[in-house]
């Protein structure tokens, strides 16, 4: 019998803290933001979507960089979908994630359930966690609400079966997104029924793909129905290459690889579909062909393992791999813990994760997936001839979960379920409500209830504006908690200011964001003016600080930045206000502010790694090394993020040559090794 039960899920987990109050005015950046593609291998007409539709900015969203890295016994509301055969656990705290799913007839977990709660910073908004299925929405770079509540009611098909619905409404793209999840009596495969729709009558950009982690193993092979797939890794471009095999020159490799490619004929050979003999960080994205069912699978040694598969509109398929090297292998750890490692195996809209997709007015997407065990002879899986491994699934998917079926049932769930609301699991954001009180008959619900979305302190002055009301104005001592923008919020905005009700620093603060957000700087500028000219906050100096980076005036962004940070010290204006002295060369300066700060702020690994700046650069070389080698956490580090490496080099240089220039740190790159705990390279 099928089954939905509320309860509650157990682990050591990190505190999320609080949001970053300071809006995205700095431009977000993405690993792979900026891809060069290999013309010889990858037509036009394959790239076509490549960088387009890509954000400057994360707003309306506020950052979530707050989090911590010590870890106490936290218990998280859990959603369990359970049957005879599988047991499948979400957490709808955490974006709704599949956290585990459990084959109870094997004895065993088919994704990999991260065992404990830590936050990284590997998402546009900063925060994010491995481990289980993400649904990601909206915008490249992982799902706005990965860490956050999202809107669940229970439902049920006609027959009784239990459903799961979790939706969010995404504030980038303006979509509404729906994830449904059952599990019905009998089934070994949970199904999961995905629906997107544009909320507005404009056209937009869609982008969509379920990030699946699975256990990395030696004896673990990916197998997707293609062959061949686009590479992309650091350092290098968007290349197509054959399935399963990638080879190199030995003139593009380096150290270890380079070596024994010249001792293998000038070559070297990796089998893509074996992940624990990849020595970096890689992306494949395959090539599954049209008439071709679409799935992705990690058989084990003895040939079980995990396989999704979907409908024909989720035609993409993606294999991540951190690699071997170093900055890979504690990437691992900084994730979880020792001995707990992982590999992604992803589906989504695209050919591609570099791409998003045109959506018109009005539109909507649905598609049905299905997550499971599949069971292959472990001698063809793993032997040379990869097409017959890939049949060999093909088949063992078709005979327990034919393509005729999740064609029907995602039929029946469109029938069934779509105009239906349920009871209410859970509560999210509802800054949809705002939406639809300011655009009215304009925004399209999608037949989804705001009764599982909140109406909370930071909603609440945004439908007061929406309805017709002024932007409330708090003390400018306190923090922001909210952002909106779009040119419906800003002309509501202008015209609440110009009646007077939101004329206050606020209302020009808000207005000044809204502006900036798109790239309207000279207007932006005036209203942060104006909104100091009510009364001096630290907001708007330091956005003000922002525009003046940008023109140019990087001396005049540091004076205003130490201004905000002397009214407010917290956290990230501190950061910001040393990242300015720093790229001003005043460490003088930086020294006396990193004096003044709370501790709390000064024993932050980011501030820490300010002050080993400045004791390099002031020549105080011993002062530097106890710091830098006191095990700074760099709670913050991003990916491909080198400054803990960068500042032991440069330390290394000026010792030894007492100077840093390009000769001493080349010379210490090739011949010194960094303590592993400050190295997250990932070439």
């Amino acid at each position: 019998m099928s089954t939905l039960t509320v309860t509650t899920y157990t682990m050591p987990a990190a505190s999320l803290g609080r949001e970053n109050p300071l809006p995205d005015l700095k431009s977000v950046d993405d690993v792979h933001a900026k891809i060069e593609i290999d013309r010889t291998t990858v037509t036009e007409e394959e790239s076509r979507y490549m960088g387009w539709g890509r954000i400057n900015t994360i707003l309306p969203y506020t950052i979530q960089d707050g989090y911590n890295r010590r870890r106490r016994k936290r218990a998280f509301k859990s959603i369990v979908l359970e049957n005879e055969h599988l047991r499948a656990i979400f957490l709808p705290q955490l974006g709704g994630r599949l956290w585990s799913l459990f084959d109870k007839d094997a004895g065993r977990e088919l994704l990999h359930v991260n065992p404990v709660f830590q936050p990284c910073n590997l998402a546009l908004r900063n925060a994010w966690i491995s481990g289980g299925v993400e649904w990601n929405v909206g915008i490249i770079g992982h799902s706005p609400f990965t860490v956050d509540d999202m809107a669940c009611q229970q439902l049920a098909l006609d027959d009784g079966t239990p459903v799961l619905r979790m939706y969010q409404y995404e504030r980038v793209r303006r979509l509404f997104y729906r994830v449904e999840a059952f599990l019905p009596d009998g089934a070994k495969e949970l199904y999961v029924r995905v629906r997107i729709d544009n909320a507005t009558d404009e056209d937009t950009a869609v982008y969509w793909w379920s990030n699946m982690a699975v256990n990395e193993g030696e004896d673990v092979r990916v197998i997707v129905p293609a062959q061949k797939a686009f590479r992309y890794g650091y350092g290098g471009k968007l290349a197509k290459i054959p399935v399963p095999y990638m080879t190199a020159e030995a003139d593009k490799l380096r150290g270890e690889a380079a070596r024994l490619a010249r001792e293998n004929g000038g070559t070297l050979s990796w089998d893509i579909s074996k992940t624990t003999t990849l020595p970096q960080s890689m992306d494949f994205f395959f090539d599954v062909p049209k008439d071709a069912r679409p799935f992705i699978a990690a058989p084990g040694g003895d040939g079980y393992g995990m396989c999704q598969t979907s409908t024909g509109e989720l035609r993409g398929r993606k294999l991540f791999v951190w690699g071997m090297g170093t900055g890979g292998r504690h990437w691992q750890e900084f994730l979880s813990r020792k001995g707990s490692a992982y590999i992604e195996l992803q589906s989504g809209l695209a050919r591609t994760q570099l791409e998003h997709l045109p959506m018109k007015g009005g539109e909507t997407i649905s598609w049905l997936e299905s997550y499971g065990a599949v069971q292959a002879d472990p001698a063809v899986i793993h032997g040379k001839d990869y097409q017959a491994a890939v049949s060999a699934v093909a088949d063992a998917l078709e005979s327990v979960r034919p393509a005729h079926v999740l064609e029907e049932l995602h039929a029946r769930i469109k029938r069934e379920l779509d105009g239906k609301n349920g009871t209410v699991l859970h509560k999210g954001a509802g800054f949809a409500r705002a939406e639809k009180r300011l655009l009215g008959d304009a925004f399209h619900t999608a037949g989804l209830s705001f009764n599982a979305m909140n109406q909370g302190v930071r909603e609440q002055p945004w439908v007061t504006l929406a309805s017709g009301g002024s932007l409330p104005c708090p003390d400018p001592e306190q923090e922001p908690l909210s952002y909106e923008t779009g040119t419906a919020w800003e002309e509501k905005l202008e015209a609440s200011i110009l009646e007077g009700g939101s004329d206050h620093w606020y209302g020009h603060y808000q207005l000044g964001v809204m502006r900036a957000a798109r790239k309207d700087e000279v207007a932006a500028r005036g209203s942060f003016e104006r909104s100091l000219a009510c009364e001096r906050n630290p907001w708007a100096l330091r956005c003000l600080a922002v525009l003046e980076d940008h023109d140019g005036r990087p001396e005049n962004a540091a004076d205003l930045l130490c201004e905000a940070v002397e009214m407010k010290p917290i956290r990230p204006l501190a950061v910001e206000a040393l990242e300015a002295l720093s790229k001003t060369a005043q460490y003088e300066r930086m020294s006396a502010l990193l004096d003044r700060l709370p501790e709390q702020v000064k024993g932050t690994g980011r501030v820490k790694t300010y002050e080993v700046q400045a004791y390099l650069r002031t020549g105080q070389y011993d002062k530097a090394e106890a710091l830098l080698t006191s095990r700074i956490v760099l709670t913050d580090v991003r990916e491909g993020d080198v400054l803990l490496t960068d500042l032991w080099f440069e330390l290394m240089a000026r010792k030894k040559f007492g100077n840093a220039d390009e000769e001493s740190l080349s010379w210490v790159h090739g011949n010194m090794k960094p303590p592993k705990d400050l190295d997250f390279r990932m070439t």
